[in-house]
C-alpha cells in the first residue's frame, strides 16, 4: 500500500513540474503563477505545496533531475573519453542534451538563472565549473596542458563560453543546439591550444 501512495505521489509532482515547464514556456517565468500550475496539472493549491514552496522550487527540481542524470550518463562514458578536449566535449554536450530540453524553456531558464550566478544559489551550475577545474588538473597530470596556469580560471572560462553560447541559441543567433555545442567545443579547442604544453 505504501509503494501505491508513493508512486501517487511520484505521479502528481511530476504531472505540476510538466505543468509548470510547459506554461514557463509558453508564458514565461514571471508572468506564470502557482493558481495557472495548479490548474494545468488539475491539482489543488495545497498539492502544489506539499511539494514545492514556491514556484523557484520547481525550477531548481529540475535542474537537481536533470544534473542528476548528466551526472550517470557522463560517469559511464568518461573512462573511456580520451583527451581534455574530448571530456570537455562530453560534460558540455551531456549537460545540455538534458538541462536544456528545448529553446522555448531554455529561454527561460537562461534568464532565471543566470541572474543569480554568483549568488551561491546555483550550487548545479557551480558543480560544473568544479568538474571542469578537475578535468584541467587531470590534464595537467598527463601532461597536455601547461601545470602553471591556475585550474579554475580555465574552467570558468569554458562555463563562460557555455553560457555565452546556449544564450545565443535561445537568441536565435545558433539555430540548432547540436551547432551550439559545435561552437563550443571550437572555442574551447581555440583556447586550450593557448595553454597546451610546449612539446619542444
Amino acid at each position: 500500500m505504501a509503494g501505491k501512495r508513493e508512486t501517487q505521489k511520484e505521479q502528481r509532482r511530476e504531472a505540476i513540474l510538466n505543468a509548470a515547464l510547459d506554461l514557463f514556456s509558453k508564458k514565461g517565468f514571471d508572468l506564470t503563477t502557482v493558481e495557472d500550475i495548479t490548474r494545468e496539472a488539475r491539482v489543488a493549491k495545497g498539492t502544489f505545496y506539499n511539494f514545492f514552496l514556491k514556484k523557484e522550487d520547481v525550477l531548481l527540481y529540475f535542474l537537481d533531475r536533470e544534473f542528476a542524470k548528466s551526472r550517470a550518463e557522463i560517469a559511464r562514458k568518461m573512462p573511456r573519453t580520451p583527451g581534455i578536449s574530448e571530456k570537455i566535449e562530453l560534460l558540455i554536450a551531456t549537460y545540455i542534451k538534458y538541462i536544456f530540453p528545448n529553446k522555448e524553456f531554455s529561454s527561460v531558464l537562461i534568464r532565471e538563472r543566470v541572474m543569480n550566478l554568483g549568488t551561491g544559489s546555483n550550487r548545479n551550475e557551480m558543480s560544473l565549473v568544479h568538474e571542469l577545474a578537475g578535468l584541467f588538473d587531470e590534464a595537467k597530470g598527463r601532461g597536455e596542458i601547461r601545470s602553471d596556469v591556475a585550474s579554475d580560471h580555465l574552467a570558468e572560462m569554458v562555463f563562460a563560453i557555455y553560457t555565452m553560447y546556449v544564450i545565443y541559441w535561445t537568441n536565435g543567433l545558433i539555430k540548432t543546439k547540436k551547432q551550439c555545442i559545435e561552437r563550443i567545443r571550437e572555442i574551447s579547442m581555440l583556447m586550450l591550444q593557448g595553454v597546451a604544453r610546449s612539446r619542444a
